[in-house]
């Protein structure tokens, strides 16, 4: 299949191998050679961590996700059952792997390799690069399974039942890394560097300034998933959204040799229909993004499918872009007290997205003056700017995140009964790690630590 070529390709620039049908447990590829600085450089393995974390994310990641969102519907085969929210612990296996042994194991390698031995900080720039996306990763996947191995995970034959850190101390992590970033990146790199990052870098081509400026954005991001239980999150967020400003789209490009995911998805199974609330919505109020989610005339795929904007062969994956970024600040001035900050933001966010999408600018404004000004009380407004924020950042695991913390947009479960909070702990996990912290997690409990 074209998904098992994909991964092949990247896990062997990489030099990681790593089997979908593999059984033996926790971080497989990462305990058969830890951390081993005299075989990998990072100018190797950045690309392909990039590209498994892209290939992550707009998979499984996205697929599961969207179901909870409704930007989509299971229509045959697993997805069917998915769209019933029934899923079993086996079907997370893949994304599991995907995004440690193929992703953050190889993140976590680069910042191995600048602090030990004859390379000990000669790659400070990729050091800091692996930092801003070891956090990147670590908050997707706590945000859907909640505590996860961190601290102990990269020990490889040292710890082969690494513990659990706590969601809190994840998200204390995340901050963390996120700030070591920004000080690696903006600090003065050694002249003696043995290499700098270019177009090994698929995300930003060696552009450190987007580096430092989507680390804050990120921060940000962090922050405000924590407005359910710390006063101080939306103070914080917008702190960060201050210090870092506009970003530059943090997109990974795929190409013909290593289609996008949905793409491969689309061309091999196809038991997902493009009718969720999202696109009932955006119908509904004319929204011009809907013929750029959906191919409306079949030019590319057939009339209802999924978008080339999305589904092309080198459609990129997202990862964060300057919209998300404005409709965070949003949120963070209107949760502060500053409405008409929150309203300036808002606006702006939604032209971002229009932006992003290619609208024409007389469809965009006649959407923005139909949609795009805030009323009622505080929640009200919050409501506004996450819908909004929910069709802008179609397919994003994002939005999952703020279903769960806000409640909007209030969406009528599937037909399984309740729509699900976080992911079932993989099958690999339960039979080898013995610090998993609940053996019989389901799709709804234990609660994640930000959503109590």
């Amino acid at each position: 299949m074209r998904y098992n070529k994909f991964l092949i390709i990247l896990l062997i620039t990489t030099m990681i191998v790593v089997s979908e049908s593999c059984k033996k447990g926790f971080l497989e590829g990462v305990n058969d050679n830890p951390n081993s600085p005299s075989e990998v450089i990072p100018r190797v393995l950045l690309p392909g961590a990039q590209g498994n974390l892209a290939y992550a994310q707009g998979g499984d990641m996205s697929r599961y996700t969207s179901i909870m969102t409704q930007y989509i519907t299971g229509a045959t085969r697993q997805f069917f059952a998915y769209n019933q929210y029934t899923f079993s612990e086996e079907d997370f296996n893949n994304v599991w792997n995907n995004v440690y042994a193929a992703t953050m194991s190889n993140f976590n390698s680069i910042i191995e390799i600048n602090a030990t031995g004859e390379s000990a900080g000669g790659y400070d720039a990729y050091d800091g690069i692996a930092r801003i996306l070891m956090a990147y990763t670590i908050g997707m996947s706590t945000d859907v399974w909640g505590d996860i191995p961190y601290s102990q995970a990269f020990n490889g034959f040292e710890n082969l039942t690494p513990a659990y850190d706590s969601q809190e101390s994840v998200y204390a992590s995340i901050q963390q890394l996120l700030d070591e970033g920004i000080t690696i990146l903006s600090g003065d790199l050694p002249d003696d560097d043995f290499e700098e990052p270019g177009t090994d870098d698929f995300i930003y081509n060696g552009d450190l300034n987007s580096w430092i400026g989507l680390a804050h954005a990120l921060k940000a991001r962090y922050y405000i998933h924590l407005t359910k239980i710390d006063a101080n999150a939306a103070g914080n967020a917008l702190a960060s959204i201050n210090a870092g400003g506009a970003i530059d789209n943090a997109l990974y490009p795929f190409t013909s040799a290593g289609p996008n995911p949905a793409f491969q998805y689309i061309e091999q199974r196809d038991d997902i229909v493009y009718d969720g609330a999202c696109l009932q919505q955006m119908t509904a109020k004319s929204d011009p993004r809907y013929s750029v989610y959906i191919d409306v005339d079949g030019d590319y795929w057939y009339p209802g499918a999924l978008g080339a904007f999305f589904a092309a062969d080198n459609s990129p994956v997202m990862l964060m872009t300057e919209f998300e970024r404005k409709f965070i600040e949003a949120e963070a001035k209107v949760r502060t007290g500053d409405s008409g900050g929150g309203q300036t933001a808002f606006t702006e966010a939604i032209q971002a997205s229009m932006d992003f999408y290619g609208i024409a600018a007389e469809d965009a404004a006649t959407y923005i003056a139909a949609n795009g000004t805030l009323s009622g009380d505080m929640n009200a407004m919050i409501a506004q700017i996450i819908y909004e924020k929910w069709v802008a950042n179609f397919l994003h695991p994002e939005s999952w995140v703020d279903l769960r913390r806000t409640g909007t947009p209030v969406l009528t479960p599937n037909a399984g009964g309740t729509i699900p909070t976080r992911f079932i702990y993989p099958t690999n996990e339960r039979l080898y790690n013995s610090n998993m912290p609940d053996q019989n997690s389901t799709m709804y409990a234990p609660e994640l630590w930000w959503n109590q």
